[in-house]
């Protein structure tokens, strides 16, 4: 099965254009069109990361391989958690907050997250419930005894759907110009910048997709794959 940042569902669901009503995107374009000047105790964008001694990098408040997924929610019922899994794999544990706020730009967030192979099977074997996922996987919901453990599982992987969608022009003003660009298809451009441990595609009929991992692991997780689909 592949990993999180591998499957292109992710880009179908932002192409979709589920996330909010339509009616919301032109004051939340314009944030993202709004001049670079630092704004007074803004916070938490998605264009803030940081990178920390050690290289581990922090965006939205979390730290790759540091922080638990329960430091990704706001309240308790708005963190779902499930494992995702094709046939009889232990699958990964993901989540996914619905309308996650980044600083005063809105979007859907993924979270990938660590934990062993042992831990996942015995998850998904006590899971009672199951909704279809993309690619012909399951995300099977976690019992209700299972989730505090599953919420301190450490985050090793970001993906955020912004509400508003973007241009070229918007992303190398918020990030600069890439290290490199990659385009899969017609449609889908990719824009890499391994320092940050970053990709953000650029979907010319839908939505953009920003995914973030540590940097070390970039080449590995997100350049490879994408050239692998390119070529």
């Amino acid at each position: 099965m592949k990993e999180w940042w591998t499957r292109p569902w992710l880009v179908a669901l932002a192409a979709g254009g589920a996330i909010l009503a339509a009616a919301l995107l032109p004051p939340l374009w314009q944030a993202w069109r709004a001049p670079a000047a630092p704004v007074a105790d803004a916070h938490g964008l998605p264009w803030q990361v940081e990178v920390l001694p050690g290289g581990a990098t922090r965006v939205f408040g979390l730290t790759l391989g540091a922080s638990p997924l329960a430091a990704a929610s706001r309240r308790d019922d708005d963190l779902q958690v499930a494992l995702v899994a094709r046939g009889d794999e232990p699958g990964v544990l993901e989540a996914y907050v619905e309308r996650f706020q980044a600083g005063f730009v809105e979007g859907r967030l993924v979270i990938a997250a660590a934990a062993d192979e042992a831990q996942r099977r015995a998850w998904r074997a006590r899971s009672t419930q199951r909704d279809a996922g993309g690619e012909g996987t399951w995300r099977h919901r976690l019992a209700p005894t299972d989730l505090a453990a599953a919420r301190q599982a450490l985050i090793t992987g970001l993906t955020f759907i912004p509400a508003a969608q973007l241009d070229a022009a918007t992303v190398a003003q918020r990030f600069g110009e890439p290290a490199e660009r990659v385009r899969t298809g017609t449609r889908l451009e990719h824009w890499l910048y391994p320092e940050l441990g970053l990709a953000v595609t650029i979907d010319a009929d839908g939505r953009e997709v920003l995914q973030y991992v540590a940097p070390a692991e970039f080449d590995a997780r997100l350049r490879a794959p994408l050239r692998a689909a390119a070529d």
